[in-house]
């Protein structure tokens, strides 16, 4: 991988974490010219542990910064896809995804076995008329 196309990635990173040329090289404990110079290739000789340590500050995986893997994301960051779509919610649209999934862990097939919940309803104080209702609705399924 050529220094531009390791340049090109840092630069990538940093777009996509809204990070600032100064907030990585304070992180970094260099230069912000020096973060630039590494973003636009011009720094002949990579130095790998300051790349690694700018990768660090991206948190993203040095790996590929360097074109080693092709998993930008460390591996403890990777967000499963659900909460990805769930953060694109509203507070309401937080609350209505919330209930569906609480409602699939009230059906067996979608359940790990080895899970086990006590199936109780109650009342739930403050729920709109709205709220109240569909909790009905659900119950007469079971």
């Amino acid at each position: 991988m050529t220094n531009a196309e390791i340049g090109n990635r840092i630069k990538y990173a940093r777009d996509l974490r809204d990070a600032t040329l100064d907030d990585i090289a304070k992180k970094v404990g260099v230069t912000k010219s020096t973060i630039q110079r590494y973003e636009t290739g011009k720094i002949t000789t990579i130095k790998l542990p300051v790349v690694e340590a700018i990768a660090i500050a991206l948190n993203v995986n040095p790996a590929w910064v360097v074109g080693k893997s092709d998993e930008m994301e460390l591996p403890s960051q990777k967000t499963p896809k659900i909460m990805q779509y769930y953060e694109l919610l509203n507070d309401i649209g937080k609350h209505e995804a919330t209930k569906r999934v609480e409602e699939l862990t009230l059906v067996p097939r979608y359940v790990k076995e080895e899970t086990t919940y006590v199936k109780a309803a109650h009342a739930i104080e403050g729920a709109s008329e709205e709220d109240k209702k569909y909790d009905e609705d659900i119950m007469k399924n079971f």
